[in-house]
């Protein structure tokens, strides 16, 4: 497992990074958040903070950067999930 940080401040294009530790781009301006297996499950935790999230591909493998773009492109939809589970669907 490794520990994963999200950057607090976003990039000229709106994404808020996620890294490993140790990365050298890592922003001093981070939030923890937690001990992952991949980067794709710490892109999954940080959604839950910022909406657009990218993993720094210094970070990943190639296999985890493809992984974590398909994440990233998932659409959270909570608010209709409490509703759908409220209703007893």
């Amino acid at each position: 497992m490794t520990h994963y940080f999200v950057d607090n401040r976003a990039q000229p294009d709106g994404a808020h990074e996620v890294h490993a530790v140790g990365c050298k781009r890592m922003a001093s301006d981070k939030a923890y958040l937690g001990d992952y297996f991949s980067c794709e499950q710490a892109v999954v935790e940080a959604r839950k903070t910022f909406w657009y999230i990218a993993g720094c591909v210094r970070c990943m493998t190639e296999t985890e950067t493809v992984q974590a773009a398909r994440v990233s492109q998932m659409h959270f939809d909570f608010p209709a999930l409490r509703a759908a589970a409220a209703i007893g669907r």
